[in-house]
């Protein structure tokens, strides 16, 4: 006889789902008290609901669902501001810096020190507008038609304009990070502007949310090996052994 209801044990896998952002058939199964082939129906079932998303031998959180860049902006305050905080520690003197779309930027864009010598480029104009308040760093604004979703250029136009550019460092902004893909993005054409930037720049930056880890979107952009400085909110040393395996340095914000 089963431990659980189908229903119950479906609400507890959601559960630790919110919990962990990841879960695999193997563990709950002993968790639960029954069958992996029982626990992979129900993984099935939830993912054909939008609940979660596949993966070998588990599933995982669906990114977050994602809103204007004004409306993201509002949510979660306290952890970006904290996260651009502990970004500023990576930036030096007279860099070319690259800032992508995203509430997270916005923060730090108001907080980058005048006195570096810095320039920096966006896709953004939000960002862009809050750059202008700081006289002491210059600013590009690259062109290209607005995504409001994104809030910003990411069209072709917008990808052909970085090639004019070598960043010393990225800030890229993403949607999602799990521990077998990497970031990930929830549109096509903004995954696809990552990557050229993601080319043209000698060091890559990600501020993360902890709402983003272990969850996935659909389009992956860049492995985990290739970023050189993450900036996130958890302390968690099996995270932080994840990335630092493959010389990439963690900055815990707080």
């Amino acid at each position: 006889m089963e431990k659980y209801s189908l229903e119950e044990r479906q609400l507890l896998i959601l559960d630790l789902l919110a919990a962990h952002h990841k879960v695999m058939a193997a563990d709950l199964a002993l968790q639960l008290g029954t069958t992996e082939a029982t626990i992979r129906r129900d993984l099935r079932h939830l993912a054909d609901e939008g609940r979660c998303k596949r993966i070998h031998g588990g599933a995982i959180s669906l990114s977050p669902q994602t809103s204007t860049l004004t409306e993201r902006s509002k949510n979660q305050v306290g952890e970006k501001q904290a996260l651009a905080l502990a970004a500023l520690r990576i930036i030096k003197q007279d860099q070319l810096i690259f800032l992508d779309a995203s509430s997270t930027h916005l923060s730090l864009a108001a907080l980058l020190p005048e006195q570096l010598g810095l320039t920096v480029v966006t896709n953004s104009p939000a960002i862009a507008v809050r750059l202008l308040e700081r006289k002491g760093i210059r600013t590009v604004l690259i062109g290209g038609e607005l995504d409001y979703m994104v809030g910003g250029a990411v069209d072709i136009t917008a990808a052909e304009s970085i090639n004019k550019f070598r960043f010393d460092l990225c800030f890229l902004g993403v949607c999602a990070w799990s521990s077998d893909l990497g970031f990930s993005a929830i549109h096509y054409q903004d995954s696809e502007f990552k990557r050229r930037v993601a080319s043209r720049s000698g060091s890559l930056a990600v501020l993360c949310n902890d709402d983003k880890m272990e969850s996935l979107a659909s389009y992956p952009f860049l492995h985990s090996s290739e970023l050189d400085y993450l900036i996130c909110s958890r302390q968690d040393a099996v995270l932080m052994s994840h990335f630092e395996a493959s010389g990439c340095t963690v900055i815990t914000a707080g």
